[in-house]
């Protein structure tokens, strides 16, 4: 009786990574993310706005116009920077597009001159739009 040795050698095992559950956990990660994240809308420019003691958060609204005012007076509108016509026929298409009752958030920077702040909410009000509201943060207290 004989034995025969086969002359390969030890057989090594396959060594390989499933990616597959990693790229099925990325996703419902994604998934999940996505779902819980809150999205605020700005005015597209960087701002310092005003601070208030009296500041309050309000639930963002599903329709809502957003007018930035940047510190050297300068319009934005759905992100672009816009003069004051281009501003009226933007919120007169908004209020055509999406009614009158939606709300309008004027996010003007602390700098801005405060006739910049009436012209944008006198706008919004000419375009017929009745909820006009000023965008701040609230002041904390450091012994100020």
């Amino acid at each position: 009786m004989s034995l025969s040795h086969s002359r390969r050698g030890p057989i090594d095992p396959k060594v390989e990574i499933n990616i597959v559950p990693l790229v099925d956990v990325a996703l419902v990660l994604l998934i999940i993310f996505m779902v819980t994240t809150t999205f605020e809308k700005t005015a597209g420019m960087r701002l310092q706005l005003p601070t208030s003691e009296t500041a309050q958060q309000v639930a963002p609204e599903q329709r809502e116009v957003v007018i930035g005012i940047a510190a050297d007076g300068a319009f934005s509108f759905n992100g672009i920077q816009v003069n004051d016509e281009e501003l009226a026929a933007g919120l007169r298409y908004e209020a055509s597009a999406r009614g009158v009752e939606s709300r309008v958030t004027v996010q003007g920077d602390k700098r801005a001159a405060i006739d910049c702040m009436v012209r944008a909410m006198t706008l919004a009000q000419l375009a017929g739009f009745s909820k006009v509201v000023i965008s701040t943060k609230l002041e904390t207290t450091n012994g100020h």
